[in-house]
């Protein structure tokens, strides 16, 4: 499944989204969820089995890329958005 998460990782989306994500799921964060890239501790980073990006152009809009490359975040670009909307055919987004 792919979760797609627009709301920073203090807000409850976000918290939803954790207690219901789980191995082989992709996490995609885009708009005010890529703050995530500052918080090296947020649980998200840390699941086994779940692979979770931020989406590029957000981070750059925020100002976030020197926080999301030095702290090597995985980035996706708009393809790989498409991309992965095309291999998951289960998408929920947290709003």
């Amino acid at each position: 499944m792919l979760h797609i998460v627009n709301k920073p990782p203090e807000h409850s989306a976000a918290h939803q989204m954790l207690a219901v994500v789980s191995p082989g799921d992709t996490v995609l964060l885009i708009e005010d969820a890529v703050q995530a890239v500052l918080h090296d501790a947020w649980q998200g980073w840390r699941m086994e089995g779940v692979e979770v990006l931020a989406l590029h152009d957000d981070v750059v809009a925020r100002g976030l890329s020197g926080y999301a490359s030095a702290s090597d975040k995985p980035l996706a670009d708009m393809p790989m958005f498409v991309s992965l909307t095309e291999q998951h055919p289960q998408i929920l987004t947290w709003y």
